[in-house]
């Protein structure tokens, strides 16, 4: 017991950016999580990731010609465009939502997939795209971390109630929800930034997923469903860190396995 502590400790140093970052997008991502649940859209989050590897792997195989200050609103621009295009679609060829958004992402994750093969990009520094890493999180990605946590946080305090009545009714009278809308497109584009570099593109939206699912049957009412999210995405943090460390698995596996067992809280709350 001693040396798994001692040996805790050591990791924790030696991971200390990726485990501050991971607190700081678990607690930015509570913020808009249980709205995406509660909108039914669970699967564009995760479909935002297949778009955003493009970004990515578009800024690292250009970052010689690009200043390292500019990469993260680059990758940013570059993500919000492609995520437009899903509306283009929808409104020039009168396609269904989930129709267009299949469309670009397939797109996005071919000429992704195109970029790595013919670059310097197909080995590990994919793996880590894919899979994440807490190894590769800097002090850099902390500070965007934390400045991410600021933002979601006010735009939460300001789009709250819309954000919450879209959920309810498309249609208020009076009421406009395009403004709202795209600040919570933006808001988990920048938290799923901040969170693949920890998660990776296939594995960071089950923090969409599990926690406020989860929050959502413990809550005994909204007011209570954010702080909980976010209690609920710590302790995935700092469990799946701690299994990782003791079994010798990726942070990112760890992490789901641990939140899996939020699942069978969801079932024992389903049979009660």
């Amino acid at each position: 017991m001693d040396n798994l502590l001692e040996t805790l400790f050591e990791y924790i140093y030696l991971f200390k950016w990726g485990l501050i970052t991971g607190v700081l997008f678990a607690l930015a991502s509570s913020f808009t999580s249980p709205f995406v649940i509660l909108k039914r859209n669970a699967l564009f989050p995760h479909a935002l990731t297949h778009i955003m590897l493009l970004s990515f792997l578009s800024v690292a195989v250009f970052s010689p010609l690009i200043p390292v200050s500019l990469h993260f609103f680059l990758i940013l621009f570059i993500t919000l465009f492609l995520t437009y295009t899903i509306h283009i679609l929808i409104k020039g060829s009168r396609l269904y939502e989930d129709t267009a958004t299949s469309i670009v992402t397939h797109l996005s994750l071919g000429f992704a997939l195109m970029l790595a093969s013919k670059t310097s990009q197909y080995d590990a520094t994919l793996l880590n795209y894919l899979f994440g890493s807490l190894l590769t999180v800097e002090k850099k990605e902390t500070f965007e971390g934390l400045l991410v946590l600021l933002i979601s946080s006010a735009s939460y305090l300001k789009f709250r109630y819309l954000w919450l009545t879209e959920t309810l009714e498309r249609e208020v009278p009076g009421l406009n929800y395009g403004k709202s809308n795209l600040f919570l497109l933006l808001m988990i584009t920048l938290q799923i930034m901040i969170g693949i570099k920890l998660m990776g593109v296939l594995l960071v939206t089950s923090f969409f997923v599990f926690s406020p699912t989860l929050a959502l049957r413990l809550s005994p009412s909204f007011a209570w469903v954010i702080p909980i999210t976010g209690a609920l995405n710590l302790l995935a943090i700092l469990g799946g860190f701690t299994i990782s460390v003791a079994f010798d698995i990726p942070f990112s596996a760890s992490a789901i396995i641990f939140m899996g067992s939020y699942i069978v809280f969801l079932f024992i709350l389903g049979r009660k």
